[in-house]
C-alpha cells in the first residue's frame, strides 16, 4: 500500500503542474533513512516559531518561516500588516510534498483572489525516504518514526498569527489522502487553532476516544466512490484500519450535533476526466450556529482526481466561507 501511495504522488501530482517541485522532492527522497534522524530532530513547536522576527512581506511576496524545517510563506498582494488574513494551510499526500500539493489544488493561485495567506509545509522523510504525516495508526508513519507533527504544525500556525497578520479566528487546513488524515488528527486535537478542514481521500482517526476536540470544527469531506487507494467504504493499511467516508462524516456530524441525513445542494463537474457532474454536494442541516460539514461525493472518482479549475475555486470558497462555530 505504501508504495501505491507513493507511486500515484509520484506521477499523477506531477502530471498535474508540479514538475519542478516533483523533481526536487524526488531528490531528497533518495537521499536514504539516514537523513531521518535529522529530520526528527527539528519537529517541533519550537523550530517552527524560529528565525522569522524581522519577517517584513511587501506584497506581493514570497518568504518563509518554520526555523529548522523551512516553509514557504505565500501572501496576497494586497497584503498588509494593518489588517487580520485567512491562513490555509496545505498538507501533502505520502510521497509528495507542499509545492506539488499546493500546485495541484490551486491553493497558492488563488492567493490574491480570495485573499489569504498560504503555508504548504513538507512532512518528515520515512526509511523509504518518502515524505509523511504521523497521522492515524494507519497512516502514514510506516517507519515507526514517531514524529511529532501536530506540534510542528501548531508552531507553524502560531508563527503565522505571531508574524503574518493571520486572524486566529479564520485557520484552515486542507489535506489530501495521508494529509487529509493529518488534516481531521488536527481539528481532534488542536480544535482551539483550527477552524475547517477540507479532506480529499483521507479519513479520520476510527477510535473515537483519540479525537478530543474540545470546540466544533468546520468539515468537508471529499472522496471519489472509485478510489482504490484510500477506499471510500473504509479498510486497512498494512493491518490498521480506517473508516469510510461514510463513517469518517458520521463521526463529526455526532460530535458536532448536527443532523445525519444530508440534504443534496447541487452537482457539479470537478474531476474532467469523469463524463457529466459527477460531484454530488451533500450538506447536514441544523448544526449548531455558523457550523458548516458538507461531503462532496464524487461519483467514479479515484484517489487523485483530474480536478477541474471548477473544483478549485469551489474549494477555496468554501475554506474562506467558515466562520469560527
Amino acid at each position: 500500500m505504501r508504495e501505491w501511495l507513493g507511486f500515484l504522488a509520484a506521477t499523477t501530482l506531477a502530471a498535474c503542474g508540479g514538475t519542478t517541485a516533483t523533481t526536487a522532492d524526488a531528490t531528497a527522497a533518495t537521499d536514504g533513512s539516514a537523513d531521518v534522524a535529522a529530520d526528527v530532530t527539528a519537529v517541533d513547536a519550537t523550530d517552527a516559531t524560529a528565525g522569522t522576527d524581522a519577517l517584513a512581506l511587501p506584497a506581493p511576496h514570497t518568504d518563509s518561516l518554520g526555523g529548522a524545517r523551512p516553509v514557504p510563506v505565500t501572501v496576497p498582494d494586497t497584503w498588509t500588516p494593518a489588517q487580520k488574513w485567512p491562513l490555509i494551510l496545505v498538507l501533502h499526500g505520502y510521497g509528495a510534498s507542499g509545492a506539488v500539493q499546493t500546485a495541484f489544488l490551486g491553493i497558492e493561485a488563488r492567493a490574491t483572489q480570495y485573499g489569504f495567506v498560504t503555508l504548504a509545509p513538507d512532512g518528515t522523510r520515512d526509511p523509504s525516504g518518502s515524505l509523511f504525516w504521523n497521522a492515524t495508526p494507519a497512516c502514514c508513519d510506516f517507519g515507526n518514526v514517531n514524529v511529532d507533527d501536530v506540534a510542528y504544525l501548531t508552531g507553524l500556525i502560531d508563527a503565522a498569527i505571531a508574524q503574518l497578520a493571520v486572524d486566529p479566528a479564520r485557520v484552515y487546513v486542507v489535506g489530501h489522502s495521508n494529509g487529509g488524515f493529518m488534516a481531521y488528527r488536527l481539528a481532534c486535537e488542536k480544535s482551539d487553532k483550527i477552524n475547517a478542514v477540507a479532506v480529499i481521500a483521507g479519513a479520520t482517526n476510527p477510535d473515537v476516544s483519540a479525537c478530543v476536540s474540545p470546540k466544533p470544527v468546520n468539515v468537508l469531506h471529499i472522496h471519489g466512490t472509485a478510489d482504490q487507494t484510500i477506499a471510500y467504504a473504509g479498510g486497512t493499511i498494512e493491518g490498521a484500519a480506517f473508516p469510510g467516508a461514510q463513517q469518517s462524516i458520521g463521526q463529526w456530524l455526532v460530535r458536532d450535533g448536527c443532523d445525519v441525513t444530508p440534504t443534496t445542494a447541487g452537482t457539479n463537474d470537478f474531476d474532467s476526466v469523469v463524463a457529466g457532474q459527477e460531484t454530488t454536494r451533500l450538506q447536514y442541516p441544523n448544526c449548531p450556529g455558523s457550523l458548516h460539514i458538507e461531503h462532496w461525493k464524487m461519483v467514479g472518482s479515484g484517489h487523485i482526481p483530474a480536478f477541474t479549475d471548477e473544483f478549485r475555486d469551489a474549494l477555496a470558497t468554501w475554506l474562506v466561507a467558515q466562520k469560527r462555530p
